[in-house]
């Protein structure tokens, strides 16, 4: 089915609410609801909550109610499970958009994901699980465009900030970006910061999936030959200084799903809009030498222990005392999340001189342009302003996304429509900082 005839039934009253947040009962779902009604477009959408436990969505909606100020006690609310594929059918029928924020992925997802194609209804989802992102494209991407149904995934602070961010980056340049080094900083505020347990179990759980998957998905999902630019982002040592007017400090590597999926974007640039792709490197960046150490002690550490089954189970029963309380089983303060942020930022080298796609440039570049993006706390607060955003260009500006349905990273379904104005009624904003013709 086409994606025009599969809108066109939403429009003639056959699916019932706009946006259904499936998972409004967990950490990151509370804050999608919070976000949503609290936003200059809760009147505009016609929206309702789905989870397990009725008692826990009616105590949703009344914390939603006191927090805000608003009376949404009368928000309608879907009984879903992941492990009852008859009730995520029904939800997924009343559904124009479905927000899915039940993890981890891989254990969750791909009922909530196949009830949402078989039954019509587009799905944005908050995962950062790329393996499992491949296997779901790999095995419905078919079913996904004969439906009509828009399957976009990583539409969380992984990766909407990094994938937007390097099509920004790309619109402004004002020639031909050829790579890009990117930094993401996690700002902390005066109580410090913190993640949920949920998110923990997430990266502990899947890690030795990742790293075994990263090797090879890219001959999978991008089967074609795309030429890139002859030079490559500069090496970097393990921590490296940055020395830059827009950012000091010292730079990790990061070579986690913003990279990938910023990656499988550029093939989308190339192999369907026509457009030079860029090479990437993703990075963290933190103040201290001191720092930088310790993380990278720490992340080595994690990746290795949680391939072991035996100490894999001790890293998922202690997350606090693992973790230095950067995870914790409560989550962050109130405090924590309104007072923490984040900066991504995206130094972008390439030439003054435009070419058609496919021809190369020669010589090293003749154009620097940095850009950034920045928001709120990026685990809940960015999080759940990102995946609303996704949800409302879908329901608000459809004409500038892909005509197909089907499987689709942020900047392929979105890079051209209206979402940076919706990012950034939620916080979440992007500008360039310099340029200049070296």
């Amino acid at each position: 089915m086409s994606l025009v005839s599969n809108l066109s039934g939403f429009k003639n009253g056959k699916k019932q609410f706009d946006v259904v947040i499936y998972g409004a009962t967990g950490f990151t779902g509370h804050y999608v609801v919070e976000r949503l009604v609290a936003s200059k477009y809760y009147h505009e959408v016609n929206f309702a909550i789905a989870g397990r436990n009725e008692g826990k969505l009616r105590q949703v909606l009344e914390k939603v109610s006191g927090k805000t100020g608003i009376d949404i006690y009368g928000t309608p609310m879907i009984i879903a499970d992941s492990s009852d594929p008859d009730s995520l059918a029904r939800m997924a029928q009343q559904a124009k958009v479905i927000i899915n924020t039940v993890g981890p992925f891989t254990l969750y997802g791909e009922a909530v994901l196949r009830a949402a194609i078989e039954n019509r209804a587009h799905h944005v989802d908050i995962t950062g699980e790329y393996p499992w992102v491949e296997k779901m494209k790999l095995k419905y991407e078919h079913q996904a465009k004969e439906n009509g149904v828009y399957i976009v995934s990583c539409c969380a602070f992984d990766s909407i900030p990094a994938d937007l961010g390097v099509n920004f980056l790309k619109k402004n340049f004002g020639g031909d970006l050829n790579h890009v080094e990117a930094f993401m900083q996690i700002i902390p505020g005066p109580d410090g910061y913190a993640l949920n347990d949920g998110t923990y179990q997430t990266i502990v759980g899947s890690m030795g999936e990742y790293a075994t998957k990263m090797l090879s998905s890219g001959s999978k999902l991008m089967p074609r030959r795309i030429v890139k630019g002859s030079v490559k982002p500069p090496f970097r040592m393990p921590i490296s200084k940055i020395d830059e007017a827009e950012l000091d400090g010292y730079a990790l590597p990061f070579p986690t799903t913003d990279q990938t999926i910023v990656d499988w974007s550029q093939y989308n640039d190339a192999t369907v809009k026509d457009r030079r792709p860029i090479h990437i490197k993703t990075y963290i960046r933190v103040p201290s030498v001191s720092l930088a150490v310790g993380l990278g002690l720490w992340s080595s550490a994690i990746s290795v222990l949680a391939v072991i089954p035996c100490t894999k189970r001790l890293l998922q029963k202690y997350p606090d005392e693992v973790s230095f309380n950067l995870f914790k089983r409560d989550g962050p303060t109130e405090a924590q999340i309104n007072g923490s942020g984040f900066t991504y930022t995206f130094f972008g080298y390439g030439y003054q001189e435009q070419k058609p796609n496919g021809e190369v440039h020669l010589g090293r570049p003749d154009r620097k342009v940095v850009a950034r993006c920045t928001g709120p706390d990026p685990g809940y607060m960015a999080t759940s302003g990102c995946i609303i955003s996704s949800a409302l260009t879908i329901l608000k500006d459809v004409q500038n996304m892909p005509e197909e349905g089907g499987f689709y990273t942020p900047t392929a379904a979105f890079g051209d429509s209206k979402i940076y104005e919706f990012l950034e009624s939620f916080g979440v904003k992007y500008e360039v900082l310099s340029e200049r013709n070296l």
